[in-house]
């Protein structure tokens, strides 16, 4: 779309822009934000290259939204960032504008943006909270418009002034002619504002005037500022034009200056366009000057005379002072090479200057309303005389000096920032020369951060270990006891942040400490790290806590930590560094801090930076790393990170993620360095770094995102302290929280929940690892540490009476119990409370999120635990004396077992399967069925089964992993239990939800019996005074005939599915199911009890009913195919409980034929013929009746084939079986046969080829030669099988003749009486052309031969691949041979006709007497007789 629909694209992009402010979407989170930062990005980009598309597009944007009308405190907000991101993504498509659009786009930006910006710039308003930040980025997209297009903006400017000189009233809008001081001049934009200002000047009235004044000062430091090179070079090569419109503006000024208001207003400006008049500085420098230079010397002189006091007026004096300050900031662009007149200007009263802003006795002030412009100009005094002899430090001691002012130290720190920050020009000397000062600095930062500390009613300064360089260090003493004015705690707030942006800005300068002893600077160091680190907390300055941030992230650059303590770096980094970890890692887990998520970013940084500085030092990185303090910090930092993970801000789960990354590139370099593995550094290194690797799933939901925390947790191998203590604190607030949300609920879920959600899913995920570490070792067999069954029978489900009532708790009191237990077993305890909470509000999202969470997220070495309090409770239903208690509380908290249980062996955890056998579960799910089995058969009671019925099969599933005390006896009691559900309302329901319900919970019910009957001998009641088998018998019986009749009646109720429509309809479609399931059950009924069960479904195999005969064979083709599951076969048969079954199979009838062996293949779906064609073959080999299982098969096949060419061409039961003998019995026959045959092929030389296609020749192949070499391998082959009969394998022989003989007598069969006396072979020449040796070597070759010469390496026969010519060549010999087996000529394949001569000289060749040993069978005779018997 870009390329083709560029202004469509360009326009959409806008468009996104605009839908995606804040003012549009709302509070921005890290997402929407990182999309915003996209869009602006991409914008900026873009009009590179359609400027004009996209500055119309912004222009239009911000219209509108400085027409929207807002409401609210929040929508305010809003409004004032989205004009904050178009002005900022303004001027940065302005700042890179390119040159070739200018013309074009200049009337466009002074039409519709000039007037946007200007509206910025114009209706500031002080004190309100965003508008500095507006007008500032209004001006700097005014700035970057004026670079390129400066025309526009002094068109505007002009238009005004010529406006101006005509306007007759006094109060006038200057807004315009205060642009000046926003946009980017140089010097020939500098000469055209003076001269535009030195033609209408005069006219103006006085306002307009003071209006130019003002703004023509400040366009002239834009200038300097922005051009110093330019400014430098005017001293150098003085311009005369711009001297000129200098020069006439100033006797303009100095005429406009009558009275002492007008000059101390006009004083600044004139000694700027002095300045800009380097010839006329130095004229007037000498003793005489011209009349015309005058004015300027008396100008300096009455300059001076003001500065000194002398002038007679307070408002001289100062604005001398202001004109003075700039003389000598405006002297410092110049290079003192230069020897320039203006330095000996500025000798001559830079001291008078000092001494009037410097001086503690009577401090510098004009005024209430000008604090800030007076500390401005001190700033610029302090940066100026520093510049101009950095070792006259008078003043420097003056602001240093305790008994000063705090406006002085705040100049000080901020003129010390502007010196660092700010030092473009090569001969500004650097912050090094004030090094020397870093002791009173940092004493300075002490004592403003103890008032500040103090002010604040915080707490103490930041106390450590006490075996630590901390000790003692942040005591410091205050010299002003009393408590500060509000006043006096925001100066020293002021001062305080300027310290910490000063220690930002340098942090050497703070660090600098050339004469103390080792352990005096690694306490200093100590002491300032230590005071940055208790800004960071601080939650009411906001900008204070960033820049403290700030500060210490540049405190832990590796150079700068090299700087801490340069005797010792390894050990003092060591030390202060795990200080620093401790303390914000502690206020972080007590959620001191608003700014979590952000600090969280920041200590990522920490040690990102941590982790570059021991790589730096990896030979050493471990010296002094032994001390107790490293140990505590990384068990806080890891706590810290912990906790974070159950935070219901995506953002700060996703850091936290992302710092365990780091911690195991720490114990990387640790172990390598001390040469121990990883793991005894950071047991749970593996686990750590999976989190690290998932945590860039930015665009991950907040449930899926804990789901796969929670995942990881679960792995957690190791405990450690860190992951014991977080257990433990995260389970008191939790406590606090569940406390919190039934006592005081709100109406929806709000992040309150959803942190009380991912709280209770942390602690089910990492509770193993913490139980872990309270267990002792013991038997294999785990036993939960819950104290003896008295002291803890009541003790499963209770909570505070502030929270809730327990039905299920007993009314006794707990008691001591509790406390013996560890807190997993009570934080086990109240979620099985909580899974029967019925708070109005709350009680279902409770429940809900418990039954989930315990199910799908606990820790697997907690399950024994859990099953333990399972069955416990439960269990309580059943100790009582009378009937079972049978209420709403009791039937849910058993339907949420239900669930749990369910999902937890659903749930195929890492290591579910080591221990879910530690703890039986029998008690508990029998007592489970009894509880349910009384519930009635009511809606919610049929759910309850169903349920339960699946929690059954799922257990069965993972029968493997659970232990069993009583297995069988189990299974045969569950059994028992389900099969009485069975069609026990489905036929009396009347409703037809209710008939669905029911019909579910049948389906339930068997899928649950089929497993539990897989191998299950049934186990009669003890003492019922019948003999076992006989009571086997006739529970054998009772089941079999239960399961007959749920198939009648699936049956009956399919029939009227049949008849009706809608829901019936609807309903008899799940029978199908139903019935699949009732087969198996009675299938692994009768597997696993022949002995007692065969005498009673034999007779179903002779039904009148068809159905029930076909599914009586059904039955027994499951029984086979589960029989064969043995090892082998022959144990298969020789087993016991499957001797009658094998004589029931292989039974055969008077006149030869199979009947229960045919019904089957008539039964069994094509699906599963591979299966049955092994099993047969096998029983029947087993038995020596292979041959008649072939003949019957055989004979079947050759009945339904329509001709010779399609006799075993199909997938048919016929076909596999012969298909199988083949592959059992001739696999060496042909492996000796076929492997010198392909091996010499194989190694023909490559210029031989056997392709006959022309179309698929090769380049410079020949056609005929092609088809010799073909003919010659065919021959080859054809002799070598001919030849080979002596050696067939005897059961092949057996088959081969059995189809023969099978093909003769069908063949015959199908003539009359009369042909058959007549001439048999004329019949069967009528019939088919070919003889019955015809189709046994059709099939021979098809099923047999063939299939190993194309495919080889699959058959077995070589142990490569032959190449692809190969290949094609085995293939055409293939077709060859099948054709001289069916005695086909070729007439479809034009390139195979060729052959026909080949394959016609050959057919007599398979019909030769060298070919009847195929056909010899040892029990020939035996077949002979076998034939004469059927015919």
């Amino acid at each position: 779309m870009a390329a083709h629909k560029p202004v469509e694209w360009v326009q959409a992009v806008i468009t996104r822009f605009d839908e995606q402010l804040p003012i549009k979407v709302g509070h921005q989170n890290t997402h929407t934000k990182v999309s915003t930062e996209h869009n602006k990005e991409c914008l900026i980009n873009i009009s590179k290259y359609k400027f004009s598309l996209v500055i119309s597009g912004l222009t239009t944007i911000l219209k509108n939204v400085n027409n929207m009308r807002i409401f609210g405190e929040a929508s305010e907000k809003n409004l004032y960032l989205s004009q904050l991101i178009i002005l900022d993504t303004l001027e940065k498509c302005l700042a890179g504008q390119s040159k070739d659009c200018l013309r074009l786009d200049e009337t466009m930006l002074v039409k519709q943006l000039l007037p946007e910006i200007c509206h910025f710039i114009h209706t500031y308003r002080e004190g309100h909270q965003h508008a500095a930040e507006l007008r500032a980025s209004a001006s700097a997209v005014l700035f970057s418009l004026s670079c390129n297009n400066f025309n526009a903006v002094f068109s505007r400017i002009s238009t005004r002034l010529q406006e101006l000189t005509v306007c007759s009233e006094d109060n006038v809008d200057v807004h315009d002619i205060e642009l000046m001081q926003y946009i980017n001049v140089d010097c020939s934009k500098l000469k055209r504002l003076l001269q535009e200002t030195v033609l209408k000047f005069r006219a103006l009235k006085k306002p307009a005037q003071l209006a130019v004044i003002n703004s023509l000062e400040k366009a002239f430091w834009n200038w300097v500022e922005n051009y110093p090179d330019e400014f430098t070079m005017l001293y150098q090569r003085p311009q005369a034009d711009m001297a000129e419109a200098a020069e006439k503006l100033f006797d303009l000024v100095d005429s406009f200056a009558e009275s002492a208001k007008r000059k101390a207003a006009v004083w600044p400006l004139q000694i700027i366009l002095l300045i800009l008049c380097p010839e006329i500085t130095h004229t007037i420098s000498k003793d005489t000057v011209d009349e015309s230079k005058a004015n300027k010397k008396l100008f300096l002189d009455s300059l001076r005379k003001a500065l000194a006091g002398q002038g007679g007026s307070k408002q001289l004096m100062e604005s001398a002072a202001i004109a003075c300050v700039k003389l000598c900031k405006a002297s410092t662009y110049i290079n003192w090479e230069d020897h320039s007149t203006i330095f000996l200007l500025v000798q001559s009263i830079v001291m008078d200057l000092k001494a009037l802003l410097f001086n503690p006795a009577k401090p510098f002030w004009r005024g209430t309303g000008s604090q800030n412009a007076d500390v401005e100009l001190m700033m610029d005094c302090f940066v100026s005389c520093f510049r101009i002899n950095p070792h006259n430090n008078q003043h420097f001691k003056v602001c240093l000096a305790s008994s000063s002012p705090s406006t002085f130290h705040f100049v000080l720190v901020n003129s010390l920032h502007r010196i660092i920050t700010n030092s473009r020009l090569d001969w500004w000397p650097k912050i090094v020369a004030v090094y020397c000062y870093s002791g009173e600095l940092r004493l300075m930062f002490s004592e403003t951060l103890s008032r500040v500390i103090q002010g604040a009613g915080t707490h103490a300064p930041l106390r450590m270990t006490p075996s630590l360089t901390f000790k003692g260090k942040m005591t410091t003493s205050l010299k002003f006891k009393e408590k500060a004015t509000e006043l006096d705690t925001r100066s020293y707030k002021c001062l305080l942040l300027a310290l910490v942006k000063l220690i930002h800005a340098d942090p050497k300068l703070m660090l600098h400490n050339p004469v103390k002893q080792t352990p005096e600077m690694q306490s200093s160091t100590a002491e300032l790290i230590a005071g940055l680190v208790q800004l960071v907390p601080l939650t009411n300055t906001t900008q204070l806590s960033q820049e403290a941030m700030e500060a210490l992230l540049v405190l832990h650059q590796p150079e700068t930590i090299e700087l801490w303590n340069p005797e010792a770096p390894i050990e003092t980094f060591w030390d202060i560094s795990s200080q620093v970890l401790y303390f914000i890692c502690r206020k972080l887990i007590g959620q001191q801090m608003a700014n979590g998520t952000e600090v969280l970013k920041w200590l990522r940084e920490i040690l990102i930076c941590r982790n570059k500085f021991l790589l730096k030092n990896k030979e050493c990185a471990t010296v002094g790393g032994g001390i107790p303090i490293c140990r505590q910090a990384q068990t806080k930092l890891e706590v810290c990170l912990y906790m974070f993970l159950w935070s219901p801000d995506t953002e700060a789960v996703l850091v936290a993620m992302s710092c365990f990354r780091h911690l195991c590139e720490e114990a990387d370099i640790r172990s390598a360095a001390d040469e121990v593995p990883v793991q005894n550094i950071l047991p749970n290194y593996a686990t750590f770094s999976e989190l690290a690797s998932v945590s860039n799933m930015m665009g991950t939901g907040r449930s899926t995102l804990q789901k796969r925390v929670m995942a990881l947790l679960r792995r957690m191998e190791h405990p450690t302290p860190g992951n014991i203590e977080v257990w433990e604190d995260t389970y008191a607030k939790w406590d606090q929280a569940t406390k919190q949300i039934l006592n005081f609920p709100k109406n929806k879920a709000d992040d309150g929940q959803q942190e009380w959600i991912n709280m209770t899913g942390f602690l089910c995920a990492l509770g193993g690892v913490c139980l872990q570490q309270r267990s002792t070792p013991g038997p294999a067999t785990y036993s939960p540490p819950m104290g003896p069954m008295s002291e803890r029978k009541h003790s499963m489900i209770s909570m505070g009476p502030c929270e809730m009532s327990n039905p299920l708790s007993s009314t006794s009191s707990c008691t001591s119990s509790a406390s013996s237990e560890t807190p997993v077993s009570r934080f086990l305890d109240r979620l099985l409370a909580l899974l029967v909470c019925g708070h109005d509000r709350v009680g279902l999202h409770v429940r809900t999120n418990v039954k989930d969470l315990l199910g799908l997220e606990l820790s697997p070495a907690l399950y024994p635990m859990l099953f333990n309090k399972l069955r416990n409770s439960i269990g309580k239903f059943f100790d009582t004396q009378g009937p079972v208690p049978i209420n709403d509380t009791n039937t849910q908290f058993v339907e949420q077992t239900i669930a749990i249980m369910k999902n937890l062996l659903d749930n195929h955890t890492e290591g579910s399967s080591e221990h879910l056998g530690q703890a039986s579960i029998e008690t508990m799910m029998l007592n489970l069925v009894r509880y349910v089995r009384i519930l009635g058969n009511v809606v919610h009671a049929i759910q309850i089964k169903t349920k339960l019925c699946q929690l059954v099969e799922v257990m069965m599933e993972r029968r493997d992993d659970l232990s069993f005390c009583q297995e069988m006896k189990f299974r045969n009691k569950m059994v028992e239990y389900l099969t009485d559900w069975v069609m026990g309302t489905s036929n009396q329901a009347a409703d037809d939800d209710i008939k669905c319900l029911t019909r579910d919970l049948d389906q339930a019910s068997m899928e649950a019996v089929v497993s539990l009957l897989a191998g299950l001998p049934l186990q009669p009641e003890e003492g019922d005074g019948v003999e076992l088998m006989e009571a086997k018998s006739q529970l054998f019986l009772k089941y079999f005939t239960l399961f007959m009749n749920l198939l009648n009646d699936c049956s009956e109720v399919e029939d009227e599915g049949q008849a009706v429509g809608g829901r019936k309809r609807g309903m008899s479609r799940r029978l199908a199911s139903l019935r699949h399931c009732t087969v198996l059950a009675m299938s692994n009924l009768l597997n696993a009890n022949v002995d007692s069960g065969l005498m009673h479904s034999i007779g179903l195999g002779y039904h009148k009913d068809l159905q029930t005969r076909a599914t009586f064979m059904e039955v027994l083709t499951k029984i086979l195919q589960q029989g064969t599951e043995f090892d082998t076969l022959a144990e298969t048969v020789l087993a016991d409980r499957f001797e009658r079954l094998v004589e029931l199979v292989t039974m055969m009838g008077d006149q030869g034929e199979l009947p229960i062996a045919m019904a089957l293949a008539n039964v069994v779906p094509g699906s599963q013929w591979d299966e049955l064609a092994r099993v047969l073959v096998t029983l029947f080999d087993s038995r020596h009746l292979l041959y008649q299982l072939l003949w019957n098969m055989f004979s079947k096949e050759v009945e339904l084939a329509d001709s010779m060419q399609t006799l075993f061409r199909g997938n048919s039961l016929a076909s596999k079986i012969m298909t199988f003998c083949f592959k059992v019995y001739g696999a060496a026959y042909l492996q000796k046969l076929l492997e010198p045959l392909l091996r010499g092929v194989i190694t023909t030389p490559e210029h031989i080829s056997f392709e006959v296609d022309p179309t698929r020749l090769e380049q410079g192949e020949n056609l005929e030669e092609n088809q010799r070499n073909l003919l010659q391998i065919t021959e080859r082959f054809f002799q070598a099988i001919i030849g080979s009969s002596s050696e067939f394998p005897p059961q092949l022989r057996s088959v081969c003749h059995c189809l023969y003989q099978a093909t003769c007598h069908s063949l015959l069969n199908k003539a009359t009486v009369k042909e058959k006396k007549e001439n048999k072979k004329a019949v069967v020449s009528q019939r088919f052309p070919q003889n019955s040796i015809g189709a046994v070597g059709s099939a021979m070759f098809l099923r047999f031969v063939n299939p190993a010469i194309v495919s080889p390496y699959e058959a077995g026969i070589l142990d490569k691949k032959p190449l692809p010519r190969i290949e094609r060549g085995l293939k055409l010999m293939s077709k060859i041979l099948q054709s001289i087996a069916n005695h086909v000529l070729f007439t479809k394949e034009e390139h195979m006709r060729p052959f026909n001569d080949f394959v016609k000289s050959n057919f007599d060749a398979a019909r030769r007497p060298e070919l009847q040993p195929y056909l010899h069978h040892k029990d020939q005779e035996r077949g002979q007789q076998t034939q004469e018997t059927l015919f």
